[in-house]
């Protein structure tokens, strides 16, 4: 009985260990593409999609607070400015560098 539990508890933490691994592998495969398609001139590169929107108002009031996230599937980028005490998510189209959305 404690030996089954044992090797229970051991095979659980084990896979859950190598799950990060995989999420990693992943987010790199991800930038990898993404990295590709910028130099293809399929994306716009994420420093210049980033200085366009800081340039805009009201976004060029806001601090920019880093940290972009990138949808794959709908090549859209979230970027986070600072308003105040709010936190603004902006999402930007990183095909055309169109502002597609904004939360709050």
């Amino acid at each position: 009985m404690i030996r089954t539990l044992t090797f229970s508890l051991l095979s659980a933490l084990l896979i859950s260990t190598g799950t990060p691994g995989l999420a990693r592998g992943d987010r790199d495969r991800e930038q990898d593409n993404l990295r590709e398609a910028a130099a293809q001139g399929q994306v716009i590169p994420l420093n210049k999609l980033i200085a366009d929107v800081r340039s805009r108002a009201p976004y060029s009031e806001m601090t920019y607070l880093g940290g972009p996230q990138f949808d794959a599937g709908r090549m859209i980028y979230a970027l986070k400015f600072m308003d105040g005490s709010q936190v603004v998510v902006v999402y930007v189209d990183a095909r055309t560098g169109r502002i597609v959305g904004r939360k709050p």
